[in-house]
């Protein structure tokens, strides 16, 4: 049986040392960022998401073989780290030196597969990334080949419609669409779900070799922008342009409704995505409640620039009671 990693991203937004230093690059380097939400607070807020979502792995996936945290000379003052599971990876381990500090997530991710010691199959989490019941290796990796968990369908004139794109990360994975399309005539028709990805070192590796020049590109951007490039996103159309993998469908249990009492009207709804920032606190407690009732194998719960305190302590009250028990990596 293959060994699976876990890889957690994570920046605690709310150190003043890190928060310090940030902004001192930022006046060194006047003219650097183009939009300013992608240095907004909500960026980086640190709710401490990461430690319930530890307590999800440990519960419910304790199959999984070392963890890996990578941080900006960072590290959780409750994290155990002796536990022989936990591995701190600083960005100063895999990254090229003239390419730091980074802020941008594109570029933190375009290196993961430089990891030391990382197995070749792994588990991308964001620190907002959740398990929320027992899982098994084949519930992410199927016959050896990673599950590309994705929504519906798209077309291909919605997909390079550039005019509505909003934001850095939809520019970011609109531009890996459009590499795919124009090295391999592959339109790839779905969207990623923003949860875990099982991902592969080595086709991470290749991607960057088969498209040097972008990757270079990315990484020399300290925050995000709209000429980024999504690894995770380029690695996802790749896999099925080349029949490595192909795409999931994994339906999303969006509130709590009647129906879903009913068995076959919930099957298969294994995912859950909560934005603070679209919804309102009557919504995010519905989506509260259909989680703990039917229990999705994952679920994330997406902070942003404007989310109210009281929407976080909404959060906090629902991970503790989700995730009660300390996990063994844990002080």
């Amino acid at each position: 049986m293959n060994k699976i990693d876990v890889v957690y991203t994570w920046v605690d937004g709310n150190d003043l040392n890190w928060l310090n230093k940030k902004q001192l690059f930022i006046n060194d380097n006047p003219g650097l960022i183009k939009n300013k939400k992608v240095n907004s607070r909500g960026r980086f807020f640190d709710n401490n998401e990461i430690k319930f979502s530890l307590r999800s792995v440990g519960k419910y996936a304790p199959w999984i073989n070392n963890i890996f945290l990578v941080t900006d000379n960072q590290i959780p003052e409750w994290l155990n780290t002796n536990h022989p599971k936990i591995n701190i990876i600083d960005h100063q381990e895999i990254f090229n030196k003239e390419n730091l500090p980074c802020y941008n997530s594109n570029a933190i991710e375009m290196n993961l597969h430089k990891i030391k010691k990382l197995e070749n199959q792994f588990l991308s989490f964001n620190d907002d990334f959740f398990i929320g019941k027992e899982s098994c290796i084949d519930d992410f990796f199927v016959n050896g080949k990673p599950k590309l968990f994705c929504g519906k369908k798209i077309n291909e004139i919605d997909s390079f419609n550039s005019s509505v794109l909003v934001n850095e990360y939809q520019y970011a994975n609109y531009n890996a669409r459009l590499m795919i399309y124009n090295k391999y005539g592959y339109f790839p028709s779905f969207n990623l779900r923003h949860g875990i990805k099982p991902l592969e070192k080595n086709i991470l590796k290749e991607l960057g070799e088969i498209f040097l020049e972008e990757f270079k590109a990315t990484q020399k951007n300290h925050f995000r922008t709209k000429k980024d490039i999504w690894i995770i996103g380029l690695y996802a159309f790749y896999m099925v342009a080349n029949n490595l993998s192909k795409p999931y469908y994994i339906k999303p249990l969006r509130k709590d409704l009647m129906r879903y009492k009913i068995k076959y009207l919930r099957k298969g709804r294994e995912y859950t995505y909560i934005s603070l920032n679209q919804l309102d606190s009557k919504k995010i407690k519905s989506k509260f409640s259909a989680i703990k009732k039917y229990k999705p194998l994952m679920f994330c719960i997406n902070d942003g620039p404007n989310v109210s305190d009281n929407k976080r302590t909404l959060v906090k009250d629902f991970l503790e009671q989700y995730f009660p028990d300390k996990s063994v990596f844990e002080k």
